[in-house]
C-alpha cells in the first residue's frame, strides 16, 4: 500500500475539476459559471482555445475567448478536454511508471478513452465511465514499478508489452497486476465503484476473460482496438466474451478503428501549451529512435504504393541483439538501436516497427543494393567497438501493389537471410536474388 500512496491521489477527485464536471453535466447552469471555471486554470483555458481553432474542429471562425471556444466545441467535449488535461498533469507529476513514457502513456490512454465513448455510444449506453475509466485504466503502471522495481516490471513488459499476457505474468511474478494496483489506487482517491471495477478488469480480471458489465466491455473492446492498431494480437477469447457482451459483431472493430484513427484534438494541461505538438508527434514517432512507429510508417507507405510508385520494402533485424542487452545493458542496447537508426533513415522512409525489427521503403529498384550497403554501414557503425558484435539481416520484397503482400515477402526474405548466417541480405525470389 506504500507504493500507491506514493502515487497520490488520482486527479478526478481534485476540487476545481470536479467544479468544471459538474458545471459541464448541468445543462441548466449559466455558460458564464463554467467559463469562469475553466479561465481559473490558464493553461486549460490556453489549450482549450487552441483545440477549438484546431483543423480537428473545422470552424471557419477562430475562437478568440474561452466563452466562444465552449460554444464552439460544446460542453461534453469540454468535459473530456478537461478531464484528458488532469489525466496528463497527474501522469507527468506522479512518481513510478518504470522506463515508460509519461507522453506516450497519456497518448495510449486518449486513444482508448475515446474509442470507449465511441463503443458506448455504438451500443447506447452513457459513454461518461468508458471514457473516465479508459484515461486511467493503466494508472497501475505508476504502482508496480514503485512496489517491484523498475527493472522487474520493465523485464515483463519487454517480454509482453501489454494485453492480458501481460497481466497473467504480473500476477505470476508479484501476485498482483497493474489493473488490479490500479483499481487499488482508484479506491484510495475515492472514485465510486464502478470506475474502480472498470481498472480493474479491463484486461479480463485474472482469468482474462471476463466482461462484467457493457461499461466496462466498451473498456475492453477500445484497449484491444487500439492495441490493435499498433500491432498487437487480440486476446481471441476475452474479445469474444465483450462482443457477447455487447451484441456486436468483429465488423465493429472497422468502425471503432476509424473512431481511433481521426484526428484527435490536442491535449491540455497545466503549464502544457507546448506540449501539445510533442503529443501529436508521439503518436506518429518511436520515442527512442525518432524514425516513424509501426502505424505511421505502414500508413505512409501503404499510400505510396497505392499512388503508384515504384520502390522496395526491406525488413531490417538486428542479430543476436539480445545477446548485447544481456552483455552489455539495456542502455547500450538502446545505442544501438539509435545508430542503427541513423543508418536506415539515410536510405529512405525507415520505420521502427519493433523490438530490434525495422522497415525501410527504398524508391525506384535499388532495394537490393541499398540492403547490401546497409548490412555494411552497421557491421562498420561502431568502429572499435568489435566486442559488441553488431550486424543486420535484411530481407527485400520486390516491387508489388500491396503492402500486405511485400511485408509477407520480405519477411520471407529476412527468413532466409538468417538462415544463410545473419550478417547478410536476400532479395525475394521475384526480384533479384541473393546480396551478399
Amino acid at each position: 500500500m506504500s507504493a500507491i500512496t506514493q502515487c497520490g491521489q488520482l486527479p478526478v477527485m481534485d476540487r476545481a475539476v470536479q467544479r468544471v464536471l459538474a458545471l459541464t453535466q448541468d445543462e441548466q447552469c449559466e455558460l458564464g459559471l463554467l467559463v469562469a471555471a475553466l479561465e481559473a486554470d490558464p493553461a486549460l483555458a490556453v489549450n482549450l482555445l487552441r483545440y477549438a481553432n484546431s483543423a480537428y474542429a473545422g470552424r471557419p471562425i477562430q475562437a478568440k475567448t474561452v466563452r466562444q471556444a465552449v460554444v464552439m466545441i460544446g460542453r461534453q467535449a469540454t468535459r473530456q478536454l478537461c478531464l484528458e488535461a488532469v489525466t496528463f498533469r497527474f501522469f507527468e507529476s506522479a512518481p513510478g511508471n518504470g522506463r515508460m513514457s509519461r507522453g506516450q502513456m497519456h497518448v495510449h490512454a486518449v486513444a482508448v478513452a475515446r474509442v470507449a465513448a465511441a463503443a458506448a455510444h455504438m451500443v447506447g449506453i452513457s459513454p461518461d465511465l468508458p471514457h473516465l475509466a479508459g484515461l486511467l485504466h493503466d494508472c497501475g503502471k505508476l504502482v508496480l514499478p514503485i512496489a517491484f522495481g523498475e527493472e522487474a516490471t520493465d523485464e515483463i513488459a519487454s517480454l509482453h508489452p501489454s494485453g492480458v499476457a501481460r497481466s497473467k505474468a504480473e500476477w505470476d511474478r508479484f501476485g498482483i497486476d497493474h489493473a488490479y494496483a490500479g483499481a487499488l489506487l482508484a479506491e484510495q482517491s475515492g472514485l465510486d465503484d464502478e470506475l474502480v471495477a472498470g481498472i480493474a478488469w479491463h484486461h479480463g480480471g485474472k482469468r482474462g476473460c471476463v466482461a462484467p458489465t457493457p461499461g466496462i466491455a466498451c473498456l475492453q473492446l477500445a484497449n484491444i482496438v487500439v492495441g490493435m492498431l499498433a500491432g498487437e494480437e487480440p486476446d481471441a477469447g476475452l474479445l469474444a466474451e465483450i462482443l457477447t457482451k455487447l451484441d456486436l459483431t468483429p465488423d465493429a472493430l472497422d468502425e471503432l478503428a476509424e473512431a481511433a484513427d481521426a484526428n484527435s484534438p490536442p491535449a491540455a494541461g497545466s503549464g502544457l501549451g507546448d506540449r501539445v505538438s510533442e503529443l501529436e508527434r508521439l503518436a506518429s514517432t518511436d520515442e527512442l529512435t525518432g524514425l516513424a512507429n509501426r502505424r505511421h510508417w505502414m500508413a505512409t507507405v501503404r499510400h505510396t504504393i497505392e499512388s503508384g510508385a515504384c520502390g522496395n520494402v526491406l525488413l531490417c533485424d538486428l542479430d543476436h541483439f539480445k545477446q548485447i542487452n544481456d552483455t552489455h545493458g539495456h542502455a547500450t542496447g538502446d545505442l544501438v538501436l539509435m545508430e542503427v537508426s541513423r543508418v536506415l533513415e539515410r536510405h529512405g522512409m525507415a520505420g521502427r516497427i519493433g523490438g530490434d525489427e525495422f522497415a525501410l521503403w527504398v524508391a525506384g529498384d535499388t532495394g537490393a543494393e541499398v540492403a547490401a550497403r546497409i548490412v555494411t554501414e552497421v557491421a562498420t557503425a561502431f568502429g572499435n567497438h568489435d566486442q559488441l558484435g553488431v550486424g543486420v539481416s535484411v530481407g527485400v520484397a520486390p516491387q508489388l501493389d500491396d503492402l500486405s503482400e511485400a511485408l509477407e515477402a520480405a519477411d520471407r526474405a529476412l527468413y532466409e537471410a538468417k538462415s544463410a548466417g545473419r550478417g547478410r541480405a536476400h532479395a525475394s525470389e521475384l526480384s533479384s536474388g541473393l546480396v551478399a
